[in-house]
């Protein structure tokens, strides 16, 4: 039986200390029910060594497609690139400053999304990175509280899920719509696309273990906080209405037992992520947001991630 083929887009803004790391943890993936078809690196006006690192790449490994702006666009047009030029059967889409930690989480995602025929958008799932800093120690725990209400909520079939960093998604999806101009929530846009007639339409893998870098400063949670506040949920209103926000409703209930949970497990850290949360909804960082999509960037993040 002729496999279901695969591409891999990864849009790349100054990604120099992990690009490496990404690419060389794709290509490692165990192809069992797909194949993967091509790796397409749109550099959104990098000013660093990204673009010659996956020229490196792409000379050794023939799959892999390098796409040149010579300005930063933003990645709702890079993502825009992506999907036009993208013809596999599932297209998944990666934030350049991931590290898939196994052989087999693209696996994983294409195997869920063959569980249901109506399922036609698959989040990964993200395990963040042991921090040293006391700021990186409180952003873990303020993951690891949000991911633990979201699982519960009706059993991580929700907003909160599709973290947006890994995006699988059959071709009659990414082929119906483009980001407009000026989308800063690609991940609630997207979301909110695939699940328009429907929450049936959106799984989320579980099993699936993707590493993530969370923000590590004080001054990177500020510019953090204030696109994934403020921002995103702005910018979803501005293109499904008001009535979009219901959907973002997280029970009290379900939050404070897992805020409880982990002020069990780590009674500091879970402080000091309570305090950091209300010190960016107090304080907003209002400089963070720029015109057209684009925004400032929370560089403690981007440090590489070694498997």
């Amino acid at each position: 039986m002729k496999k279901l083929t695969v591409t891999v887009g990864i849009p790349a803004f100054n990604e120099e200390r992990n690009i490496g790391y990404l690419l060389d943890s794709i290509l490692k993936q165990k192809q069992i029910s797909y194949k993967l078809e091509k790796i397409i690196v749109v550099i959104d006006g990098c000013t660093d060594n990204t673009a010659l690192i996956v020229k490196n790449f792409s000379q050794k490994y023939p799959l892999i497609a390098q796409i040149n702006f010579k300005n930063r666009r933003g990645k709702a047009v890079v993502l825009n690139k992506i999907y036009k030029v993208s013809f596999s059967d599932f297209l998944l889409t990666f934030d350049a400053d991931i590290v898939l930690e196994r052989e087999i989480e693209i696996e994983l995602m294409v195997k869920e999304m063959l569980k249901d025929e109506r399922t036609n958008l698959v989040g990964g799932r993200f395990i963040p990175v042991q921090q040293d800093t006391l700021m990186g120690k409180f952003s873990v725990i303020s993951f690891l509280i949000i991911e633990d209400a979201f699982l519960k909520l009706n059993k991580g079939n929700n907003y909160y899920a599709l973290v947006g960093g890994a995006s699988l998604m059959r071709k009659s999806l990414y082929k119906s719509f483009k980001y407009p101009k000026g989308t800063i929530s690609d991940q609630n846009y997207l979301f909110a696309t695939a699940t328009k007639d429907g929450l049936k339409h959106f799984k989320l893998a579980k099993k699936t273990r993707i590493f993530i870098r969370t923000v590590s400063t004080f001054s990177d949670w500020r510019i953090l906080g204030a696109r994934s506040v403020v921002e995103d949920k702005a910018s979803i209103t501005r293109f499904f209405g008001k009535d979009i926000l219901k959907n973002y409703s997280m029970p009290k209930k379900i939050y404070l037992t897992s805020i409880l949970k982990w002020f069990i497990k780590s009674p500091f850290y879970t402080l000091g992520s309570i305090f950091m949360n209300l010190v960016i909804r107090l304080f907003p960082y209002k400089k963070a947001i720029v015109k057209e999509g684009m925004w400032e960037l929370a560089t403690s993040s981007k440090t590489g991630i070694i498997r």
